[in-house]
């Protein structure tokens, strides 16, 4: 009898130990798991401050190409102001839009940056700018320092400097908008063109001017 109550005794000690080390096991895992969602909690996608075109100064300069007269020659620099026109207000009344500079429907593509929170939004930044440089270049609040060295565009475009696409065109000019009467990109690229000019284009200019 007394070996019966041994033999018990050491079947439920083995049990109690075998129990034991499965629920210690199991306890790291549920901290790994804890440390890998935490970890993607801190790998998010960082937002980018839209600071506005008045803050691309140095890209006024001769030596730049005079970017900023080059975007105000085009419909994009005025796609804010060109919702208050009359054929915009008759478009707005078919459409039961109140007002054109006042709606989401109009302004997600007539202003760059629009959806983007208040947070996101340099004291330069206005609606009346319309479609301007961020629009295709992405918002400049990081790499408006970064970009302007010498041979750092790598990490200017860590910072959210962008080469824009046929893509990123398209997201606007599509059947969605009540104006599209479709859209060739190889033309349209070339309405909105703008470069650093070369050595050799300088000095045309130059003599250009010079006559």
């Amino acid at each position: 009898m007394k070996k019966l109550t041994w033999i018990l005794i050491v079947v439920f000690a083995v049990s109690l130990f075998i129990w034991g080390s499965g629920v210690s096991q199991d306890k790291p895992k549920a901290s790994t798991a804890s440390a890998a969602s935490e970890e993607t909690d801190t790998t998010k996608v960082k937002e980018h401050a839209y600071v506005g075109a008045g803050k691309c100064g140095c890209h006024k300069m001769k030596t730049w190409g005079n970017i900023p007269e080059k975007w105000a020659a085009t419909k994009h620099a005025t796609a804010y102001t060109t919702l208050a026109n009359k054929q915009s207000l008759a478009i707005a009344k078919e459409m039961k839009i109140e007002d054109p500079q006042k709606s989401e429907k109009c302004l997600i593509c007539h202003v760059t940056g629009y959806e983007a929170s208040a947070k996101l939004k340099g004291e330069k930044y206005t609606l009346e700018e319309g479609v301007s440089c961020e629009a295709c270049h992405g918002p400049g609040g990081d790499y408006l320092k970064s970009h302007a060295k010498k041979d750092n565009q790598k990490q200017a475009a860590a910072d959210g400097l962008m080469k824009p696409t046929k893509e990123d065109c398209v997201t606007c000019h599509n059947k969605k908008s009540p104006t599209f009467a479709g859209f060739k990109y190889e033309e349209a690229i070339k309405l909105v063109e703008h470069h650093k000019p070369t050595k050799e284009e300088l000095e045309k200019a130059k003599k250009a001017e010079g006559k």
